[in-house]
């Protein structure tokens, strides 16, 4: 039931087909979270960044037809606040209430809305939009962190990330968000004993961890960290209140703290203000 990516769904726009390639991800990780019955805070998370990241790509993409010139521009926004707003109310059900969603209906109607749309509505631009580089180019540079403003981490093809988590669904979904922003340098590593020893072999910049693991806990491994003397900075992510998870690693040098389900924005915004405080020569820059 997973949807493939085929020639047949590209624009021809290489930002697009980018986006595009990201929201059939995030749309298969819905499916296999609800087809594995995960708990709430990874579906959330997924669902979390389904909704964010189609409000990034219709906000890129509108940009882009408004520099080409596009005649039905108006018309293909209002399409585009129906969906998000669509994909929202999805969101907001489950977070209401997570056992009165009903897992076939939305997995049917997060399908068709996004193939029928690429297929259909995103089509009809393909002349006025495909080749205008300028209009691409542009439209391309907008940020998904910061939006239309710009500003802020920009290196994310230097930083180095690890991430600590036992669990292979959210995993995936912390690995589309990061490689969708330009992160390249990214370890996933499923047992914190392993990540304390790939971390002696290959250092990374940013390491994000989850505090309840089975082998050690979040707490314990940035402590080891620590002691291991390496320029790592250590993000700590917890189903729980990050307020109890302050209070247990007070005696730390934790770089920030995130609650499960995680936000995207949120999570790249961690990651840089983790990255830019590093000295530039312990970021992989050199």
């Amino acid at each position: 039931m997973f949807v493939e990516w085929t020639k047949d769904l590209e624009t021809g726009v290489t930002f697009v087909d980018a986006d595009h390639k990201v929201l059939i991800n995030l749309l298969n990780q819905v499916e296999s979270c609800m087809a594995e019955n995960e708990e709430s805070t990874v579906l959330g998370s997924v669902l979390d960044a389904l909704v964010e990241y189609t409000d990034y790509h219709f906000m890129r993409e509108e940009k882009m037809m408004e520099l080409s010139g596009y005649q039905g521009v108006e018309g293909h926004a209002a399409i585009h606040r129906a969906l998000s707003q669509q994909v929202r109310n999805v969101y907001t059900d489950f977070q209401t209430d997570p056992w009165s969603v009903d897992p076939v209906s939305v997995r049917d109607f997060l399908k068709t809305w996004l193939i029928e749309h690429i297929m259909g509505h995103d089509f009809a631009y393909r002349d006025a939009c495909v080749n205008n580089n300028d209009a691409s180019r542009v439209a391309g540079e907008v940020n998904f962190v910061n939006g239309k403003n710009g500003g802020g981490f920009s290196d994310w093809e230097q930083v180095r990330v690890m991430l600590v988590d036992d669990n292979a669904n959210f995993r995936n979904l912390i690995a589309t968000i990061l490689k969708a922003v330009g992160i390249r340098n990214l370890q996933m590593v499923s047992k914190p004993g392993d990540g304390l020893s790939r971390l002696a072999q290959r250092p990374a910049d940013v390491v994000l961890c989850d505090w309840v693991m089975d082998e050690m806990n979040g707490t314990e491994f940035a402590r080891k960290v620590t002691e291991m003397e390496l320029p790592s900075r250590v993000v700590m992510m917890t189903g729980y209140s990050t307020d109890v998870l302050k209070e247990r690693s007070s005696d730390l040098n934790i770089a920030g703290y995130l609650e499960k389900p995680i936000k995207a924005r949120e999570l790249l915004e961690t990651i840089s203000k983790a990255a830019l405080a590093l000295p530039m020569a312990a970021i992989g820059l050199t």
